[in-house]
């Protein structure tokens, strides 16, 4: 287990286009591999986005018979890097969005009510990444983040067209109606499916490469001196492998 904490308890994204509006929760986090190696990826569609190495909070591996094994964090000036035992078939991510307040005219700078007083809406966001790393690994069995997608079958083994049951999962128990993105790498924008009264979906593989499978949540905070809500966005990851055509 590795722990990068922020002293500030905040970690604001150093957006690539500062300044440009953007939609609460339009990322996502993932892992992936960036120039030969492991890294925690920031992005939506093909985007690729630079953020505050503090933002990244937890980083834990699990090989197949469910043991947890340490993941070294290399902190990067734009990113993190990870460096990854060959024995981890699933690594489980948490990363700090913090605080985002949307102004009069529409725009999501970064802070809470307390410093963007006339925002229309604040919320405190977190994402996280359920990354499969290697076939084998421990589906159907939830890693204890807040929001998760768990793959009811190994992913590893299916193929693109291929149907991959999940299921959406809030503080352990399955969510009814939540938004899933099949294919977030290449059509965050598309057509959105919605988990069953078990917190159950189909999604269907899309690509012969990377996947990145997103899920979105937000509950209303009863106090909402410093925002209105709290936000999580999840992602279920896997690169397929390669065949030997």
């Amino acid at each position: 287990m590795k722990h990068i904490l922020s002293k500030s308890g905040v970690a604001a994204l150093l957006l690539v286009g500062a300044g440009v509006t953007l939609p609460v929760q339009a990322h996502g986090v993932w892992v992936a591999q960036r120039a030969g190696e492991w890294a925690l990826v920031l992005g939506e569609s093909g985007a690729d986005d630079e953020y505050r190495p503090d933002a990244v909070k937890q980083v834990i591996g699990h090989t197949q018979d469910g043991t947890a094994r340490e993941v070294t964090v290399r902190a990067r000036e734009r990113n993190v890097a990870l460096d990854v035992p060959k024995d981890v078939t699933t690594l489980g991510a948490s990363f700090e969005d913090g605080f985002w307040s949307e102004t009069p005219q529409g725009k999501w700078v970064s802070g809470p009510r307390s410093k963007v007083p006339d925002a229309k809406k604040v919320g405190y966001y977190m994402m996280f990444t359920r990354t499969v790393m290697a076939a084998g690994e421990q589906r159907a069995k939830a890693l204890g983040q807040p929001l998760e997608i768990v793959p009811q079958s190994d992913p590893m083994k299916l193929h693109k067209g291929a149907k991959l049951r999940v299921r959406v999962q809030f503080e352990g128990a399955p969510l009814a109606g939540a938004s899933l993105i099949s294919d977030y790498l290449n059509d965050s924008k598309g057509r959105k499916l919605k988990t069953d009264a078990q917190g159950y979906a189909e999604v269907t593989i899309r690509s012969s490469g990377l996947n990145v499978i997103k899920a979105s949540h937000a509950v209303a905070r009863k106090d909402r001196t410093e925002a209105d809500e709290d936000g999580y966005a999840a992602t279920l990851a896997f690169a397929l492998p390669h065949s030997d055509d």
